[in-house]
């Protein structure tokens, strides 16, 4: 009988983070929150396999090791000794992914470059990504989120996608947040997946709202310099392919008609961290999100080599011409949980030399 009513209930948690975002209980705040509660007991008895996986293993080992070696490790991996250790690992893990989901870091790079307009020695790009604002994303969050920002004094506001992951009625005191973003050129926006889920016209609403320039498959110039040392760089933002239906994994190409610049620095957005094929060389930054850096360890192996990316700083190109970072994201999405995946802000100094 009980046997049953496990099976049942672990069904019901299962299925009931997709029932939540699939509209069955609409697409309100509380469904969101249901969305996200649901999803957390998914990741709390996801991350309990994993750990009594390796205390499985542990105990496995230290048995063959006493069989045939004759040691005694088999006495500290006695399953009384080692499930009241893992039930306090898991715990602790569990803990530690509240607090470090709620906690955003800043991330310092520097980048040297020789393509910034004449008397422009230094330029600060600020990069945001994969907030998902909704249901469990609090205002709070959001703030502290902006106060890193704003004191980073951005010159550029770069977000690539994944800003709103909810139907976005009544978020106005957010948008207005978001819009006092105090970048001194300009603030630019690219559409991620998710924008695409839950209806991308309010979604492109509410980014507008927020003081963001959206551009889809568009060049915009941004004008960095003043007086004698005044020049532009050219910011490429490409819509994501979730506009087509693709699927997430599908190579992308450049939208028809589309040329990067080759006479001034070019800064690409874009959602996912894939290099288009033949564009390594033509950009010089390429800022990207998407992967969460998987957002629970160890899950970042498998969306790296899934997308083919590294969550630092890398260099394509023949000479290591384009570089491309791509952020863990200042979000979450599903369980407000992050594992050995802290979520960011990143801050890139663009500094003139020689490469």
């Amino acid at each position: 009988m009980w046997n049953l009513v496990y099976l049942l209930w672990a069904c019901a948690g299962a299925a009931f983070p997709f029932l939540s975002r699939s509209g069955a209980f609409g697409y309100g705040r509380v469904s969101e929150f249901l969305f996200a509660l649901s999803f957390t007991w998914v990741a709390i008895v996801g991350m309990a396999v994993m750990g009594f996986f390796v205390m499985d293993a542990l105990s496995l080992a230290a048995r063959l090791a006493d069989a045939l070696a004759g040691t005694t490790l088999g006495r500290f991996f006695a399953p009384r000794r080692c499930v009241p250790v893992t039930l306090a690992l898991i715990v602790l893990a569990v803990s530690w992914s509240f607090f470090e989901a709620w906690n955003v870091r800043r991330v310092d790079l520097t980048l040297v470059t020789s393509k910034l307009p004449e008397g422009v020695d230094r330029l600060r790009v600020v990069h945001l990504t994969d907030i998902h604002l909704g249901g469990v994303y609090t205002t709070g969050r959001l703030a502290r989120v902006m106060d890193i920002v704003r004191s980073a004094e951005p010159d550029i506001l770069a977000m690539t996608g994944d800003l709103v992951d909810a139907n976005m009625t009544g978020w106005e005191a957010e948008a207005r947040m978001i819009a006092a973003h105090g970048a001194k050129y300009g603030a630019f926006a690219v559409p991620g997946n998710h924008e695409y889920y839950l209806g991308i016209e309010q979604a492109l609403a509410f980014t507008k709202s927020a003081g963001l320039t959206v551009l889809r498959g568009e060049i915009a110039e941004a004008d960095v310099g003043t007086g004698a040392g005044t020049g532009k760089i050219a910011v490429v933002g490409l819509d994501d392919p979730a506009r087509f239906g693709r699927g997430i994994l599908e190579p992308e190409t450049l939208p028809e008609g589309l040329a990067l610049p080759g006479d001034r620095f070019v800064l690409l957005l874009k959602h996912r961290p894939q290099v288009i094929e033949g564009t390594a060389g033509r950009f010089d930054l390429q800022l990207s999100g998407h992967t969460h850096g998987g957002q629970i360890w160890p899950f970042i192996h498998v969306v790296s080599r899934l997308n083919k990316s590294v969550q630092h700083l890398s260099f394509h190109g023949e000479k290591g011409e384009s570089a491309v970072y791509v952020s863990n994201g200042a979000g979450f999405w599903g369980p407000p949980l992050r594992f050995l995946t802290p979520p960011e802000v990143t801050v890139i100094d663009l500094v003139r030399g020689k490469l």
